[in-house]
């Protein structure tokens, strides 16, 4: 089954984050190593690498996987930005190394000119870094994302052409948000509908590249393309997905992370109501 888990503060130090997991029930943990809207970070102090994965190891070493910060933008026209995006990734990578963590979430970027441009502008840049940090093997987790204004990645063969462009990089992986999915236009609301999208993900990127996925329901309508989140069962997606999601073979131990709304007093609900889905037959129609 999907190990399920929250987003969670680091704040305090990355170690805090165990403790704060499973007070509310965490089975697996995604964090920030550093300030997400800042492009400087404070090197990780080795005693608080040494904490971190101590804990880790405490809680029988639970799936742990990191978000990288908000402003890089590997597909910018900028060159100025786009190349600190680069090194700011490198950067990461280095730091999720260190700390032992299982992959770095990422989003595509955008670009004005659209994804005929941005997307193997971004692709040039992923194998930059995939050279710089081939002794930090961390892998790359590219995120499905909602297509919001010139944002890139709403669409799975933008995904698909990054890892070809990367002549399928063994590093590549993917993370699928329900939430950008389904306001970016795919419909998983009934059964047919489900494992059509499966379908076409297999064949255009892969079922093994499937790393971890993002629980989030979507306060937007399907093919908005506008990324609003909502708490599980209460949006436009509905419970059905997610019921699917959970029964589903081929997503058995991935990590599967919520991102909802008012995480401080209702992600133990949102994680609570996903657990009692384990125990219900799926009702998408």
């Amino acid at each position: 089954m999907l190990q399920l888990g929250a987003h969670i503060s680091a704040a305090g130090g990355a170690h805090k984050i165990f403790a704060r997991g499973q007070k509310i029930g965490c089975e697996c943990l995604q964090l920030f190593t550093r300030p997400p809207s800042r492009w400087r970070a404070t090197p990780l102090d080795p005693d608080q690498v040494k904490l971190f994965r101590a804990e880790r190891e405490r809680q029988q070493n639970p799936s742990v996987i990191a978000h990288d910060i908000y402003l890089n933008n590997l597909a910018a026209e900028n060159d100025e930005v786009r190349e600190r995006s680069i090194a700011t990734m490198i950067e990461e990578l280095e730091r999720c190394h260190q700390l032992g963590i299982d992959g770095l979430v990422c989003h595509i970027g955008s670009h004005k000119a659209g994804p005929e441009v941005g997307i193997p502008r971004y692709a040039e840049a992923v194998q930059k870094i995939l050279t710089a940090t081939r002794d930090t093997p961390t892998p790359i987790l590219l995120e499905t994302c909602a297509g919001q204004g010139t944002c890139l990645g709403h669409q799975l063969e933008h995904l698909g052409q990054i890892i070809d462009l990367n002549k399928g990089h063994e590093r590549l992986g993917v993370c699928v948000d329900t939430c950008h999915i389904f306001v970016a236009g795919y419909n998983l609301g009934s059964e047919a509908l489900y494992h059509e999208f499966w379908s076409h993900f297999d064949r255009v990127i892969g079922l093994d590249r499937l790393k971890a996925l993002h629980l989030n329901d979507s306060k937007k309508p399907l093919g908005s393309r506008v990324d609003r989140h909502d708490h599980i069962g209460e949006g436009e997606i509905g419970p059905g997905v997610f019921e699917c999601l959970l029964k589903d073979p081929r997503m058995k131990g991935l990590p599967a992370v919520i991102e909802t709304p008012e995480s401080e007093t209702m992600a133990k609900t949102n994680l609570d109501r996903l657990k009692s889905m384990r125990g219900k037959t799926a009702t998408i129609h």
